[in-house]
């Protein structure tokens, strides 16, 4: 079902992106591809196809996980890989040694400004072509301004305020002469972005168009973005909307579904990924491995055709712990592994279980939003704007609890304990999907916590450095982070 709407990715690339190496790649084509591809509607969704793919590459993936859960508690670095000479920039994630000449900070950066282009561009040609379908349309618009907003909503929470473009940069005098933005600002945009969209992209999709973009990954994105603004009065309404019709939104049936089949019934939005072009995979099958040769074989069977793992983003012993007794989203998502190499058990991530067909080249899609979040951020928004725990939001937080084969929560918390407890609950329900940072950072207890357990955090950690790079080749335009 997904292979039609995925293949066009690649086909973009060769007539569109160009590896722009200045400042912030808000040049995405070269003059004669922009005013030449851009005629029928077919080259609008080749278009869109490449703003996608600003998301599915190897590396905006790992990076991900190393920006996400690596710096956080739930993931630390193989014990004997910890002083390899090429392992110095997960160290600096790790240990709270932050540096602006980290390559997956710059990776992050370049990355998104390159899907930020890729929709500035079709925003800008769009209306020079000739559509008899307005719907079709509308759809292309939302699905660029969406995407747009992702990134921007990355790039904020990592770095702060950045430099803000919404049109099609025509020169790179143009492009050098951004500066940064305020955060209110970036996040004004991508409510603008979001609330466009989700008044034009489509509630579903049928056949080979499933997993591009709908109607409620909008409006999740926009709740999440409301919640991480302190705006829980303006998250519900939205969160509520997504638990009844036209939407159709479940928790599957058990916690296993949910990765078992790529956009189930659960899911909103999904990076979508296909081993049939190279590189075009997801990595994690190879990425969460021990760095041990026979690891992949152990794991997946005889098989396996991908490479031995990094060790660089294996799942701590404290996450483990921390669960419940009992808890089925532990048993799937984390698994014991023998490492020859440290001649110990580790743990490593097996929630991506789709069998590479090459190094890094599996078929499991990478999910940004499910059903069991839009239940959580009810439960969040409900304490958040009642500062107390309401019966609605116990229900939203026993569903996706239950589901895991736990019993219901006693019902005589108060604010900060229902708190802590869904902060708790969302680690464990989503571990090693990426949240775990961001959740620290919105519920304001990164410090706190990851201070209690040892880790060496500073206020200015909760942003990362502006790359060294950016910094410097924008004439003084662009101002490093306070603390680096």
């Amino acid at each position: 079902m997904k292979k039609s709407f995925i293949k066009y990715s690649m086909c973009f690339l060769f007539i569109s992106f160009s590896s722009c190496k200045k400042f912030i790649d808000l040049l995405p084509i070269d003059q004669a591809n922009s005013e030449n591809s851009f005629k029928t509607p077919a080259d609008a969704n080749l278009a869109v196809m490449g703003i996608y793919n600003a998301l599915q590459s190897n590396s905006y993936a790992e990076d991900m996980a190393l920006l996400n859960e690596l710096i956080s508690d739930n993931a630390s670095i193989q014990p004997s890989r910890q002083g390899d000479a090429g392992k110095g920039d997960y160290r600096e994630l790790e240990l709270f040694q932050l540096t602006d000449q980290n390559n997956f900070f710059q990776n992050r950066w370049s990355a998104s400004y390159k899907g930020i282009a890729g929709a500035n561009q079709l925003l800008n040609k769009i209306e020079q072509i000739p559509f008899t379908d307005a719907a079709l349309k509308n759809q292309y618009i939302g699905e660029a301004e969406f995407l747009r907003a992702v990134f921007y909503f990355d790039l904020v929470r990592y770095f702060g305020g950045v430099p803000l473009s919404l049109t099609q940069v025509e020169n790179t005098a143009d492009a050098f002469a951004f500066k940064r933005s305020t955060e209110q600002e970036i996040y004004q945009a991508i409510i603008s972005d979001l609330s466009e969209a989700s008044k034009v992209l489509p509630v579903n999709y049928t056949a080979s168009n499933v997993g591009r973009v709908t109607q409620g990954a909008a409006k999740a994105l926009l709740a999440k973005v409301y919640l991480t603004n302190n705006k829980a009065d303006l998250a519900l309404p939205i969160l509520r909307e997504l638990t009844k019709a036209p939407y159709t939104y479940i928790l599957m049936p058990t916690y296993a579904a949910c990765f078992d089949t790529d956009n189930n019934a659960e899911s909103i939005f999904e990076i979508q990924y296909t081993s049939i072009v190279p590189l075009e995979g997801n990595p994690y099958p190879n990425f969460f491995l021990t760095n041990d040769n026979t690891a992949g074989r152990d794991i997946y069977g005889a098989s396996y055709l991908g490479v031995t793992g990094q060790g660089v983003c294996l799942p701590t012993f404290e996450l483990f712990n921390s669960y419940e007794a009992n808890d089925s989203r532990r048993t799937y998502t984390l698994l014991k592994y023998f490492s020859k190499a440290e001649a110990v058990d580790l743990y490593v991530c097996y929630k991506y279980r789709g069998i590479p067909t090459s190094a890094y080249n599996s078929e499991d899609n990478i999910t940004l939003l499910r059903y069991a979040d839009v239940l959580l951020m009810i439960a969040e928004g409900i304490n958040e704007s009642g500062k107390a725990p309401t019966a609605e939001a116990y229900d939203a937080l026993d569903a996706v609890r239950k589901r895991a084969g736990l019993p219901v929560v006693t019902r005589n918390l108060n604010y900060e304990s229902f708190k802590l407890k869904l902060l708790d609950e969302r680690r464990w329900e989503f571990a090693f999907e990426n949240q775990r940072w961001f959740d620290l950072k919105r519920f304001n207890k990164a410090i706190d916590i990851l201070t209690a357990k040892g880790y060496n955090i500073k206020p200015f950690h909760l942003l990362y450095p502006v790359p060294r790079k950016e910094v410097l080749i924008s004439q003084g335009n662009i101002t490093q982070n306070p603390g680096y």
